[in-house]
């Protein structure tokens, strides 16, 4: 009876084959954690942003009663934009094509000699890389806020 054995290269190889195969794994699982990390960073700096943009106008809105005075020093407009690095943006601004990345809707609702109610809901603008109408998250900041206004 003739018997071979064989060197157990096979075997060696085949167990390397399963290890890199593990490693491949563990690495695809890692890469997705910190890509989700960074989503779930990026989307707590604009909320945080936001939170500041909205009570910025609120306390501008709560303090301007008396000269109607808006953001950019004219009357309010319904719409107030920012660019990337939340600076705010004027009408030149606007009119030169500067990019609107976050946007701000304002909704009054003003009347002398009552309690006014403003809402100021910011959203991703226009321009902004990962803005989708549709998308619930786009929506990234809601605040109402009263003043009484004097009657004239």
């Amino acid at each position: 009876m003739n018997s071979r054995k064989g060197s157990g290269s096979g075997i060696f190889l085949m167990e390397m084959i399963m290890v890199c195969g593990f490693f491949l794994l563990c690495a695809a699982v890692c890469i997705r954690v910190f890509i989700q990390a960074d989503h779930m960073s990026r989307r707590a700096r604009e909320m945080n942003q936001s939170v500041l943009a909205a009570e910025s106008l609120a306390d501008r809105w709560k303090v301007g009663a008396a000269e109607n005075e808006g953001p950019s020093g004219g009357g309010w407009p319904d719409q107030v934009s920012w660019d990337q690095d939340w600076t705010l943006l004027d009408m030149e601004d606007l009119d030169k094509g500067a990019a609107r990345w976050y946007t701000a809707d304002l909704y009054r609702q003003e009347e002398p000699g009552t309690v006014c109610h403003m809402t100021i809901q910011i959203r991703r603008g226009e321009d902004h890389p990962r803005q989708d109408p549709e998308d619930p998250e786009n929506v990234l900041y809601t605040l109402e806020v009263e003043r009484y206004s004097p009657a004239p």
